[in-house]
């Protein structure tokens, strides 16, 4: 019955999300094993943030929508945001006062994930809102550790201005210089030196 129930619900999302390939059964995984967050059937707000429509998400907060509701991974409107580089909504949502902090289930702000992803206009719209430079993730890397990891020069160098500490190393002893050094990005690595990272 369980699975007959699944399979029900796989082909219902099919249907409704215009998602031909999941109608293919055999290749869908069941179960806990299918850990992919389908944020289209979340939460309203969610939706509306991540595709960054400024109007609806202005509407679903004047009506009191709940803000801090998080989707199957823990993660926010505020981080979908974030992850989307969805600048307009993102500001909406701090002018109202969300939680800037709140981290998803691996411990990742919505600054890491701005900073994760190359959206500068977003981490210093964070920035100006307060949002915890030095939050860790589960890892215990931070905002400046994922723009070092991904390449991200301009973010790293905003980053850093804001007081970010570059001396910081994650639970596996690796430096912000050697993240940068496994992304071979010569531009982050000599943001860093000038910084007096060695």
């Amino acid at each position: 019955m369980l699975k007959f129930r699944t399979i029900t619900l796989a082909l219902r999302r099919a249907v409704v999300f215009g998602a031909v390939a999941a109608a293919t059964i055999g290749l869908m995984p069941m179960g806990p094993a299918a850990a992919q967050t389908n944020i289209l059937a979340d939460d309203a707000l969610i939706v509306a943030v991540y595709e960054n429509r400024a109007e609806k998400v202005r509407e679903l907060l004047v009506r009191q929508h709940p803000k801090s509701r998080a989707d199957t991974d823990g993660r926010t409107a505020l981080i979908w945001g974030s992850i989307q580089g969805s600048y307009d909504s993102v500001e909406l949502l701090l002018k109202d006062k969300v939680l800037i902090n709140q981290a998803d289930d691996v411990g990742k702000s919505a600054l890491y994930h701005a900073a994760q992803n190359g959206h500068a206009d977003v981490v210093e719209l964070l920035l100006t809102y307060d949002a915890l430079i030095e939050q860790e993730n589960r890892d215990g890397r931070t905002p400046l550790m994922a723009a070092v990891s991904a390449g991200h020069k301009a973010i790293v160098q905003s980053l850093i201005e804001a007081g970010a500490d570059v001396t910081v190393s994650d639970f596996t002893g690796r430096t912000v210089l050697d993240l940068a050094r496994d992304g071979r990005s010569r531009q982050v690595i000599r943001v860093l030196e000038k910084a007096g990272v060695r």
